[in-house]
């Protein structure tokens, strides 16, 4: 099976998992899952229980492909998120950790194979602020002042 980790990442999560199944059955309950995600510093969140089709309080068992499979998400998201940080970088001159809107618009609408709508742009933006009045961390009024936070922007942009 190819989960898109690399063989030193896939060796290490089969041997976390082989640890945990301590009778050697090759599943694990939702709650043993939690507890391995834990041993990991990572967190078992609902997203990976719907993903993965597990719910708590199931008889769902889950295998050595369901948590390799959450894994290769995780790799891939941080994987992403380390790009997307790195490319918007460039627009913060200043280092503050925020980009104007309007480079941001321009850039969006731009470049890449599928560059955003005008209206896309716009729907983008009005879930980053309606994200932002809710969401203490963001804490900016990117309606009023132009900035993004763009740590902040790019969490929303991976949940999509």
């Amino acid at each position: 099976m190819d989960t898109g980790l690399t063989e030193e990442q896939q060796r290490e999560y089969e041997e976390a998992f082989r640890d945990l199944d301590k009778n050697h059955t090759g599943f694990l309950s939702p709650m043993e899952l939690g507890i391995l995600m834990r041993s990991l510093g990572q967190a078992l969140t609902d997203e990976d229980m719907r993903n993965s089709n597990i719910t708590a309080d199931n008889e769902r068992c889950v295998t050595l492909n369901d948590f390799l499979s959450i894994m290769a998400k995780r790799e891939q998201d941080c994987a992403l998120q380390d790009a997307l940080m790195k490319a918007f970088a460039v627009f913060d001159r200043d280092g503050s950790g925020f980009i104007s809107s309007v480079e941001l618009r321009t850039q969006m609408m731009a470049l890449g194979p599928d560059p955003f709508s005008e209206k896309d742009f716009e729907d983008f933006m009005s879930e980053y602020i309606d994200e932002s009045e809710s969401n203490p961390s963001i804490g900016h009024p990117a309606e009023t002042d132009g900035l993004i936070d763009y740590a902040e922007f790019i969490k929303l942009m991976l949940r999509k």
